[in-house]
């Protein structure tokens, strides 16, 4: 039996920052500009920045203040390189970061999860 992977469903958590200086920090790890409503567009692919909804309602990730919220209409493994990307990017900065992706065991740090636990 021969399965597509599924590289649709993606969200990363985010702790530290603000909403401007995540989403110049994305736009520069993709090399790409962000318009005035937190979202970055590359190739295929739309970042979005947003409040958490959840935020402060748990004590883990899910709970953290911001998500990144990679989308794509040809889902593909570039995501993968790019959500990589963009993970990297904001450890390197000293913020705390967790993808919750359908793609997690093809990321850094299984998308970030050991490093919180």
């Amino acid at each position: 039996m021969n399965t597509a992977k599924d590289y649709g469903g993606c969200q990363i958590y985010l702790r530290g920052g603000n909403r401007e200086s995540v989403t110049a920090l994305v736009a520069a790890t993709l090399g790409a500009s962000a318009d005035d409503h937190y979202t970055i567009r590359t190739g295929r692919m739309v970042f979005e920045i947003r409040p958490n909804p959840d935020d402060g309602l748990a004590e883990d990730f899910i709970g953290w203040p911001f998500t990144i919220e990679p989308e794509t209409d040809n889902p593909d493994p570039v995501l993968v390189e790019a959500v990589s990307r963009v993970l990297k990017a904001v450890w390197n900065r000293g913020l705390d970061a967790v993808a919750a992706c359908d793609f997690e065991d093809e990321l850094p740090d299984l998308g970030g999860l050991p490093r919180y636990r």
